[in-house]
């Protein structure tokens, strides 16, 4: 189980956990329902810039705010953390942050998720 903090976009924040090609995210503001997201709903995976947050909210005001949070937490990271950003099929989208192992492992589950799917399509023609 590896710790994934999300830190804004359509989930709360608040820290989430990714086990076995699934997210378990915040799902309400006090934290008592998670929302479990499979990795085959993930349409975009990638590194975070403080300018993504202009994508996750209309209101200039909180954009700006994530903004400013972003940009101080990428100039404290270390060369292990990584700040991304999620669009998933639904369109919802967050930005978190994890290390680098898990964010490898991330992306590897979605790549096998892919061949998996792309498998049995062509198995079942």
């Amino acid at each position: 189980m590896s710790k994934v903090t999300v830190l804004a976009g359509d989930f709360p924040r608040g820290t989430g956990y990714f086990t076995f090609r699934n997210f378990t995210l915040p799902g309400d503001k006090d934290h008592y329902l998670c929302e479990t997201v499979c990795v085959s709903q993930i349409e975009f995976i990638n590194t975070a810039n403080p300018k993504m947050a202009l994508l996750l909210n209309n209101d200039p005001e909180v954009a700006e705010e994530i903004q400013l949070e972003l940009e101080e937490k990428i100039k404290v990271a270390d060369e292990h953390d990584v700040i991304f950003m999620v669009r998933l099929s639904d369109q919802r989208r967050f930005i978190a942050e994890t290390d680098d192992t898990t964010f490898h492992k991330i992306k590897k589950s979605m790549k096998e998720s892919v061949q998996r799917d792309s498998n049995s399509v062509a198995s079942s023609a």
